[in-house]
Formats: structure tokens, sequence, C-alpha cells
């Protein structure tokens, strides 16, 4: 098999652990699975760093979609248990229309993860562009799609990276604000 990030052959070492629970084939060679630096107990998994930066990039805006299975078995283990409603932070329809697919929703299905889509994106911007206050300051970017009961119900929110918290923080106050009980969050990395 080739590493999907550096092309070089590898055979993926079966496990036993793998005839007792859910266990993915490997996508990337060691090598380059040691280049990224895990986040022990937190609430996101990974750091940003610059293999971070150059996967994400390939993966997001080179539409590289295939990269969705690096990381499954990481989020199937943070993800499995959980009892909340799972939410992913969803594309404007014009970026999803731009870029082919949803990048958080295709993090979560190569996971094997059930999630319910509760939100939309009003705004088509991007969070990237703007500076640290711009971003705070931008609070109605999501809304809720119709006909959501979400009263007294438990939440998480599933998003590919937390820069300034902005985004979550966001939409965690609008799940408060129609009901929800409980709001929590992971993501894939923290910048």
């Amino acid at each position: 098999m080739r590493c999907y990030l550096c092309e070089r052959v590898f055979l993926p070492q079966p496990t036993w652990s793998q005839l007792f629970t859910t266990r993915y084939e490997a996508v990337i060679c060691e090598r380059c699975n040691e280049q990224f630096e895990r986040i022990d107990g937190g609430k996101a998994l990974f750091a940003y760093n610059a293999t971070m930066k150059d996967y994400l990039h390939r993966y997001k805006f080179l539409k590289d979609v295939a990269l969705a299975q690096v990381f499954r078995q990481d989020i199937h283990h943070a993800l499995r248990h959980r009892q909340e409603i799972i939410v992913p932070v969803p594309l404007h329809k014009n970026r999803l229309q731009e870029r082919t697919f949803s990048h958080v929703h295709e993090l979560l299905e190569q996971a094997d993860i059930m999630y319910t889509n509760m939100l939309m994106k009003c705004v088509d911007d991007r969070q990237s562009q703007k500076t640290l206050q711009q971003r705070q300051a931008d609070t109605k970017r999501f809304d809720l799609l119709p006909h959501v009961p979400i009263v007294n119900k438990r939440i998480v929110i599933f998003d590919d990276i937390f820069t300034t918290g902005a985004t979550i923080f966001s939409i965690q106050q609008l799940l408060y604000e129609h009901g929800a009980s409980h709001v929590d969050y992971i993501t894939l990395i923290q910048a």
C-alpha cells in the first residue's frame, strides 16, 4: 500500500485488537503518522503544526477527499461512546458547491460516526481571512434547520479546527438559546 501523504510503500501491521474492536487499516505510513502532534485529554485531538497545516491544505483546498480516512481511527475513538447528539459544523451552500464536499461531514462518515444535521451557515465568509476581533464580533453566522427538536437535548459540536473559538461559541450560544440542555465540542485540530 502507498502512504496517502508521502507516497512511500508500506505494509499496514495487523493486530489482535482488530479482531475485537473497530480498527481501520492505516492509510499513512508510521513516519508520516509520527509527524502529527497528538493532544491527550483535551477538546482537540491534534495540534496545528506544519504537517497538519499541509494535511489540511491538501484535504480542504486541494479537495483530496480520500485524506478524510487519515484520522478516522482517532475520530472514531473520541466519539464512539458519546451519548450526546453529534452535530457537525456545516459549510455555506456556496462554499459546499465550490469545494464539492463537506470536509467535516466526510471526517465523521469515514469514522463511522452517526451525526445529525441541525445547522445551516447563514453567511458565506471565511474565518481564516478575518482578524480575531472580526471573528469574535461576528455572532450570527449560523441558524437552526427548520423542525429540528433540540429542547433538553445534549449535543456535541464537531469541527475540523479550533482557532479562536468564535465558530464553536456562536453555535453553543445558538443551541442554548433554543433549549439545548448541554452543548460540548470536539475538534480534530487545536490551532
